[in-house]
């Protein structure tokens, strides 16, 4: 199988399984309220360019082996998951690097490990110059700052001028909730001594987009002063990805669906453990008072895409409390496509990124 093909499996992957893995649960035309959907058939967008049609028709022609695994078949699986992502994602690394000038360097932020991508575009004078925090995906069971972070963090730090910081935070289930914030926030507070807040962006796909919520959260309750502006990138603000596209787009990638009252497993639960999905500091979407400190926030999701519900929810919440946020909706793509910087759509989406930092960053755009 070509690196394409891996690449598009590979994010039809990522999705299925930062989605939730979830127990069957058929719903009956007879319960009250429940809507029976019949079976039909859903062609590929006509929106799409000819390589995200390409892209979906070969992830729907060799499907998702994860997408039925529970999480303790999951968790067996766990370590070769993470062999895999590590070596597939090296090859498409090494490609981001070849198509965009940046220099990376292993660091270490207030004893962090982080990856820092400098891109040749950034300004020399240090008032110029911005800082954008990742964190990479994986369902906080996989992936890395190296891998999946990398894989979003170069093609941003070119297009921005900005330096950008992909942090390796911890995992579960080595690691449990709020692990990963605390390590984020520790990044967040070295970042503050080498530049002011409002200069500071952060920004995550998936598990990080999830993060980048749940890290604001832990920053209004640390009382840190809030980053210029925030990402949060095929994820919203409720940790467990509810609403209607959660039962929507497991029928259309063929995954398990989660129960009929919405309760479900999801691999992240090896990471939460046995916490409250309704605490601001996992799910800020259910805090008035935590969403109203928020920065301007920028929302990327897919109408085939798990979290779209969640997505729209936290956005008109945000909205609602008169914050700044924007909402990008691709047609016919899913979960974490712009992982996929080939495709069309992917460019467009990391031009929105692009633009949205800089506006609230107060940066210039380098010269394409």
């Amino acid at each position: 199988m070509n690196r394409t093909l891996l690449t598009r499996g590979f994010v039809l992957m990522v999705g299925l399984l930062c989605a939730g893995l979830a127990a069957a649960a058929e719903p009956t035309p007879t319960t009250p309220g429940i809507r029976h959907v019949q079976a039909f058939d859903l062609p590929v967008s006509p929106y799409l360019s000819a390589e995200a049609k390409a892209s979906v028709a070969n992830a729907i022609t060799h499907g998702d082996p994860t997408a039925k695994m529970d999480n303790a078949t999951l968790l067996k699986a766990l370590p070769e998951l993470r062999r895999g992502t590590e070596a597939w994602a090296a090859g498409e690394v090494a490609a981001l690097q070849e198509r965009y000038p940046v220099t990376l360097h292993q660091e270490t932020w207030n004893g962090v490990r982080v990856v820092r991508v400098q891109p040749r575009s950034a300004p020399t004078t240090p008032a110029r110059q911005r800082l954008l925090i990742e964190l990479h995906g994986g369902a906080f069971v996989f992936g890395s700052a190296n891998s999946l972070g990398l894989m979003e963090a170069i093609p941003l730090a070119a297009m921005t001028g900005a330096t950008v910081v992909a942090v390796e935070y911890r995992m579960g289930p080595e690691h449990r909730f709020p692990a990963a914030s605390e390590d984020v926030a520790a990044v967040y507070r070295a970042a503050l001594e080498r530049f002011p807040a409002r200069h500071i962006g952060l920004f995550g796909c998936s598990a990080g987009g999830v993060l980048t919520g749940e890290s604001l959260a832990w920053f209004a309750r640390e009382k840190l002063p809030m980053p210029g502006a925030a990402g949060l990138f095929c994820a919203g603000g409720d940790a467990r990805y509810g609403g209607d596209t959660r039962y929507v787009a497991a029928a259309l990638n063929d995954a398990l669906l989660p129960h009929a009252d919405g309760t479900l497993p999801i691999a992240e639960d090896l990471y939460y453990g046995d916490v409250d999905f309704r605490d601001p500091l996992v799910s800020p979407v259910f805090s008035d008072a935590v969403l109203a400190q928020f920065p301007p926030t920028l929302f990327i999701t897919a109408t085939r895409a798990a979290e779209l519900s969640n997505v729209a929810y936290t956005h008109s919440r945000l909205v609602d409390l008169g914050r700044t946020s924007d909402l990008h909706v691709w047609d016919g793509l899913g979960h974490a496509f712009h992982l996929d910087a080939r495709l069309p759509e992917s460019q467009q989406a990391y031009r929105v990124m692009a633009r949205f930092f800089a506006r609230h960053l107060e940066m210039t755009l380098p010269v394409p």
